[in-house]
């Protein structure tokens, strides 16, 4: 009996090994291709992106802060009463249309310059005035049209608030220089007397040599993924610059009973105590703002 079982032992045993063999050449067999797989696949390498960029935008004003518009040459040249007061008018309004370029220095930080074209909105102010008595008394009907445009260069550096792939948040601080290419206005006066002739004015005032337009500039946005080179962005953006009219070319037109006469005249605007004062062409200096607060929005490309 013993000797049976040790015959079926031996037959199991042998029966095992064959079974085996097959099954290591095949495994053996299926390393060997995953080997072979393995080794032949290229490796990929993470794409890496340039860090410069151009970018261009467009801008358009919500609020702006005023200032007031000096008016003495055409004041003068008409004769208007002393009581009549420059308006406060809101310089800054309308679109600004720019280009930029730009350095990415690290995860959390851009450093660029912008260049952007203010194209001032015609701002239109009228003013009525009465002087004189019931007897003796002229009305003044005056509307004023301002127009201005300003070529500014603005070097900036831009801070990433909150980073994600698809977006991000930043905040951007900015200085200005700008070049006035226009400023200028134009005024219809009306004087009506109680006696007398109506008298119509037109009064043309161009602002020259003006200084630099100078400031700063401070935004807040958003900038999302496009597509692999090209973001969107979005933010709200405040302006501050000042520059101060060094001449003003005045020349007025006024037509009265059918006779039409034209004054000109130049005025000089200098710095508080180097005017001369009892020369009505020398005035003292004063600043010009150029203040707004709006929206935002371009498209940055990655090279």
């Amino acid at each position: 009996m013993n000797r049976y079982v040790l015959v079926l032992i031996g037959l199991l045993l042998r029966i095992s090994a064959t079974q085996a063999q097959p099954i290591a050449v095949l495994n053996t067999a299926d390393r060997s291709d995953e080997s072979t797989t393995t080794e032949t696949v290229p490796r990929t390498t993470k794409a890496t992106e340039a860090p410069f960029f151009l970018k261009a935008y467009g801008f358009y004003s919500l609020l702006t802060p005023g200032t007031e518009i000096n008016y003495s040459g055409s004041q003068s040249q008409i004769n208007l009463p002393t009581t009549y007061k420059p308006v406060n008018t809101h310089l800054g309004a309308g679109p600004r249309a720019g280009i930029g370029v730009g350095l990415i220095v690290s995860d959390f930080i851009n450093v660029g310059i912008d260049a952007d074209i203010l194209f001032g909105t015609a701002l239109k102010v009228d003013n009525n005035v009465f002087i004189g008595s019931n007897s003796s008394a002229s009305f003044y009907n005056i509307s004023t049209t301002t127009t201005l445009k300003v070529l500014s260069i603005m070097p900036n550096i831009t801070f990433k608030a909150l980073s994600r792939p698809a977006y991000y948040i930043y905040n951007r601080l900015g200085l200005i220089g700008g070049v006035v290419l226009d400023y200028k206005t134009t005024s219809n006066f009306l004087e009506t007397p109680s006696k007398g002739a109506v008298t119509t004015s037109v009064g043309n005032t161009t602002y020259s040599k003006n200084s630099l337009a100078l400031g700063y500039q401070a935004a807040l946005g958003i900038q999302f993924r496009l597509s692999q080179s090209i973001r969107g962005f979005a933010e709200v953006v405040a302006y501050n610059q000042s520059f101060k009219p060094r001449e003003l070319q005045a020349s007025t037109t006024s037509t009265k009973s059918g006779v039409t006469t034209v004054q000109s005249s130049t005025t000089e605007f200098k710095d508080l105590g180097d005017y001369n004062k009892s020369n009505p062409y020398e005035q003292p200096s004063f600043n010009v703002a150029i203040n707004s607060v709006g929206v935002g929005a371009g498209l940055v490309f990655r090279f």
